[in-house]
């Protein structure tokens, strides 16, 4: 069972350092990288443009679902979480976790602004 579980780890490991450090790291737009950048490279033959173009619109559909279901699921795991203290907490888990969400993503504009003006300097 050990040598399976090793045999996982170490594949995930090797994927992801191949996958992300060696090819997706190298594929820049004037030092910009992502999904995003990727789609405004998109040249070449009029056929062969449109897949790539509406593979880059999937990526990039994928990469903005990514960004919302993500905190959402990790606010709503760590809120249930507090059921194990207190499980009178149970009805209110749901309006717990939208509070939260909305103050996050209604201050994440001002955070990440400020992250992109300090590292402009």
């Amino acid at each position: 069972m050990l040598g399976v579980l090793s045999l996982m780890f170490w594949s995930l490991i090797i994927v992801i350092t191949i996958k992300y450090l060696v090819i997706v790291m190298r594929a820049d737009n004037d030092g910009e990288g992502g999904i995003l950048a990727l789609a405004s490279l998109v040249t070449g033959k009029q056929r062969s443009r449109r897949r790539l173009v509406l593979l880059g619109l999937f990526g990039t559909a994928l990469l903005y679902g990514d960004g919302m279901i993500t905190p959402a699921i990790s606010v709503l795991s760590a809120v249930e979480g507090l059921e194990v203290s207190t499980p009178s907490i149970d009805r209110w888990v749901v309006p717990i976790v939208a509070v939260i969400l909305i103050c996050l993503f209604s201050i994440q504009r001002r955070g990440t602004e400020r992250v992109g003006r300090l590292l402009d300097q």
